[in-house]
Formats: structure tokens, sequence, C-alpha cells
């Protein structure tokens, strides 16, 4: 299995053969953000059954049901003579 700190070694070359120092920052700052939001996604889901629960525990509930702005009927208010 590759650790966390190889895979970040790895991308730091990368960025620094690629585009130089500034590169090398850039694909740092990627991976430790990537990284951050995996283990908060997966932290947050740990006693989650399935994947959909994990993320709905890490993003909040989303109600699809609430379409009331979507509605295709004319309201009376908008509606001119």
């Amino acid at each position: 299995m590759i650790g966390a700190f190889t895979v970040g070694k790895k991308m730091l070359l990368f960025g620094y053969k690629r585009y130089g120092v500034p590169g090398a920052i850039v694909s740092g700052a990627i991976f430790v953000a990537g990284y951050v939001a995996v283990r908060r996604a997966l932290s947050g889901g740990a006693n989650a059954d399935s994947l959909d629960e994990a993320l709905e525990a890490e993003l909040g509930p989303t109600d699809e049901s609430d379409d009331s702005d979507l509605d295709d009927s004319p309201d009376d208010s908008s509606a001119s003579n």
C-alpha cells in the first residue's frame, strides 16, 4: 500500500521537474487539499453503511423534492391581461 507521504513526495517531485519551485508548491498544495478532503469525507461517514450516507454526513442532506421554484404553472400575481 502506498502511503500519503510517498504520494505527496511524488507530487512534489513531479511539480518540481515540470515547473520548478512554483510547480512543486502548487502540486503540494493541491495534494494536501485533496488529502484533507478525502480524510474528512471518510472519517465523517465512518459509521455510515454506504457511500451516500457518508457523503450526506459530510455535505449535509440534500432535499431533491423542493422544486417549488421550478413549477411550470403560472402564478396569479405575475399574470397580466
